[in-house]
């Protein structure tokens, strides 16, 4: 199928559209000058006017794999593009885009068995560590052995306490195919690990080595050997019990002796990624500690980082996986690409009409409103840029936004002045 072939892209998702905005919108102008239809075929939230460029479809939350299919080819999709999140959704879309590639469906989205296997943290980790990256250690833990499901291994508990002495302490307890922070647990030494172990395990977890640094991430699109990797992404600090993902000031900026140190890498995620056929997008989540980035999992589907990365190095994801469709995709970057301005996400108390109308005229804000996750509303969230060398009159807008609205915290406005001032956000 050649690129004029391609005629009704469907795009499907799995979490509230308003999260892809503003660049899902922008898709606009490029299916109207390619004379494409896209519909959004979606599993949560809602869909309202100018939501999406295009028309809309709900699907039942439990749809099968099946049914999905079935329904995007009813509507006589020719291409089909997984926007959806987490890594569970993931594995849905990489099954939905096998189902409809025997149909000659084009799709833009990994095969069933990279999306399994990075969906997996047990089995990233292994796949990294023969890649010679820097990963902090760890130990599967098998839940039906310690739930008494299975054959009794009298000796098990001493195997995981044993590997954790040699891991050490802080760990983390995490469930295998778990994303957005859930289910962590912390155990501090090796009372907390007895005492969690003692539990009835609901199923398999990893211990991983609790690292205290920095939490960071990069975006990673393309295909067949063309990727590109978006700026870094810095979340907050680690070391410590597992905080609210969006509680903190995430942003991107220049770090020249980290962006330096990331370029090694960000070479070996490339060729990971050409080695596992990745087609789409892929978030390496990483904690950098010592001038050392430890990955710790790569997350097969966009992310909750889409936005800012788009944000800060003025290329759409969203855009990129339409050009990867239509075969109008570029060449690679041979190094990560920089951000153009500076970019930040943070927690607001309260998003009014009159925030929004001061904001907009003082700042450049990319997005604001409330933030929602599974259905379940955390307060407010605001997303904004600053050129650079406007730092000085972004600060002064925010202190006067503030002064009026009483909007932020001030730790939070405290960590992105720090950020302003060429250092790390705390």
């Amino acid at each position: 199928m050649s690129t004029s072939d391609v005629r009704r892209v469907a795009f499907l998702r799995s979490v509230e559209i308003q999260r892809a905005a503003p660049h899902i919108q922008e898709l606009r102008e490029d299916l109207h000058a390619a004379g494409i239809e896209a519909r959004l075929f979606f599993t949560d939230g809602d869909c309202g006017p100018g939501d999406f460029p295009g028309t809309s479809e709900r699907l039942p939350a439990d749809a099968s794999v099946a049914e999905i299919a079935a329904s995007i080819r009813r509507w006589g999709a020719d291409g089909f593009v997984s926007i959806s999140l987490r890594d569970e959704n993931a594995m849905r879309d990489a099954l939905v885009a096998a189902e409809l590639a025997r149909d000659g469906i084009r799709g833009v989205m990994h095969g069933v068995d990279t999306t399994f296997l990075l969906a997996n943290k047990s089995e990233t980790k292994a796949l990294l560590r023969r890649g010679g990256f820097a990963v902090p250690g760890d130990v599967a833990v098998d839940g039906d052995i310690l739930g008494g499901r299975v054959l009794p291994i009298p000796g098990y508990r001493d195997f995981l306490r044993r590997k954790a002495d040699d891991i050490g302490y802080p760990l983390l307890a995490k469930p295998l195919w778990d994303s957005f922070g859930n289910g962590i647990r912390y155990l501090e030494n090796a009372e907390a690990l007895d005492e969690h172990l003692s539990a009835p395990a609901d199923g398999n977890m990893l211990l991983e080595r609790c690292l205290d640094g920095e939490l960071c991430s990069v975006e990673i699109v393309g295909r067949n050997g063309d990727y590109h990797i978006q700026p870094i992404i810095w979340k907050g600090p680690t070391g410590g019990a597992p905080s609210f993902l969006f509680g903190n000031v995430r942003y991107a900026a220049p770090r020249p002796e980290a962006d330096e140190l990331f370029e090694a890498d960000a070479r070996r995620l490339v060729r990971l990624c050409d080695e596992l056929d990745v087609n789409g997008a892929v978030e390496a989540e990483m904690i950098y500690k010592d001038g050392v980035f430890h990955l710790i999992e790569i997350n097969p589907r966009v992310s909750g980082t889409t936005l800012l990365s788009s944000a800060a190095s003025g290329c759409n994801t969203y855009s990129c996986l339409l050009r990867l469709l239509l075969g109008t995709w570029p060449g690679p970057r041979p190094e990560p690409l920089r951000s153009v301005r500076r970019a930040f996400e943070f927690p607001v108390r309260t998003v009014t009409e009159s925030l929004l109308r001061d904001a907009d005229a003082m700042v450049d804000v990319v997005r604001a409103g409330a933030l929602r996750i599974d259905g379940r509303d955390y307060g407010g969230n605001m997303v904004l840029s600053c050129e650079f060398g406007e730092e000085p009159a972004f600060e002064k807008a925010l202190d006067e936004l503030n002064s009026r609205h009483r909007f932020v915290d001030p730790r939070i406005l405290a960590g992105i002045k720090e950020v302003l001032a060429g250092g790390p956000a705390r």
